[in-house]
C-alpha cells in the first residue's frame, strides 16, 4: 500500500502548496475529455444521447472500443494522477488517506461540475475509480466484480427479452454495442458496495470509510435521472 507515497518527514508540501494543488486539480478535472474526443470525431456529445460528456454516453455514439475505452481511460487518469502527485510530494499535516482522497476529490468535482462547461459535466464514476484503485485496490477489485456481475445479468435479461418473437444479432455483438444500457445500474451497485467492503476489510481506515460513503452519495446523486427514469 502506498508504494508511491513519499514517507520523508523533511521534504513534504506545505498547506499552501497543497491548497494550490487542489485548485489545479479541480481545473484539470474540469477538462472535458469526452467532449474534446467526440468533437475530434465530428460530434458534439452534448447534443446526442443523454447529453452527458462521460464515457457511457460517448459509447452510445461511437461504440465500446472506439468510444467508451479511450474516454474512460482519460477520466480514470483524472482521479489517479492527483493521488500519485500528492503521494510523491507527501504531506505531514494530515492523515495520508485524507490527503490523497481530497486531492482526487478536487479533480472529481471538476469532472462533475466543470467550470469550463457551466458546471455541467460527467457523473464521476471513472474518476472516482481512478482515485480508489490506488488507495484501496482490493476493495475496488471486489466492486469491479460486483459491477460486472450486475452488468452481465442486466444484459442477459435484456437479450432474452429482445429474443422473444424475433431474430436477434449475435449476443456478443449486442453486448458490446449496447453495453451502456446497464452501466448506470452497475455503477450504482459498485458505489454502494465500496463502503461496505471498506467497513468489512479495513474498518480502521476511518477517513477512507467516511469518504467512501460520501462518494456513494455523490454517485447516486449524479445518477438521479437514471433512477427516476427506471421507476
Amino acid at each position: 500500500m502506498y508504494n508511491f507515497y513519499n514517507s520523508s518527514q523533511e521534504k513534504t508540501m506545505s498547506i499552501i502548496q497543497y491548497l494550490f494543488l487542489l485548485v489545479a486539480f479541480y481545473l484539470f478535472g474540469s477538462i472535458p475529455f469526452g467532449l474534446i474526443y467526440s468533437s475530434m470525431l465530428g460530434v458534439d456529445i452534448r447534443k446526442v444521447g443523454s447529453g452527458n460528456i462521460g464515457a457511457t454516453n460517448v459509447s452510445r455514439q461511437f461504440g465500446f472500443f472506439k468510444g467508451f475505452v479511450p474516454v474512460f481511460i482519460f477520466d480514470f487518469l483524472k482521479g489517479a494522477l492527483p493521488v500519485i502527485i500528492v503521494g510523491k510530494l507527501g504531506v505531514n499535516f494530515m492523515d495520508k488517506d485524507l490527503a490523497l482522497i481530497i486531492a482526487g476529490f478536487a479533480s472529481a468535482l471538476g469532472h462533475i461540475f466543470p467550470i469550463y462547461l457551466g458546471f455541467k459535466g460527467g457523473k464521476g464514476v471513472a474518476t472516482f475509480t481512478g482515485i480508489y484503485f490506488l488507495i484501496a485496490p482490493m476493495e475496488c477489485t471486489l466492486c469491479l466484480i460486483g459491477f460486472l456481475i450486475v452488468l452481465l445479468i442486466y444484459r442477459l435479461f435484456t437479450y432474452l427479452k429482445n429474443r422473444e418473437g424475433r431474430e436477434v444479432e449475435n449476443p456478443f455483438k449486442v453486448f458490446f454495442k449496447k453495453l451502456q444500457e446497464g452501466v448506470w445500474a452497475s455503477s450504482l451497485t459498485a458505489a454502494v458496495l465500496f463502503p461496505v467492503t471498506i467497513f468489512i476489510l479495513e474498518p480502521q481506515r476511518r477517513f477512507l470509510l467516511a469518504l467512501s460513503i460520501l462518494t456513494m452519495l455523490i454517485v447516486i446523486f449524479s445518477h438521479r435521472k437514471n433512477i427516476k427514469n427506471a421507476y
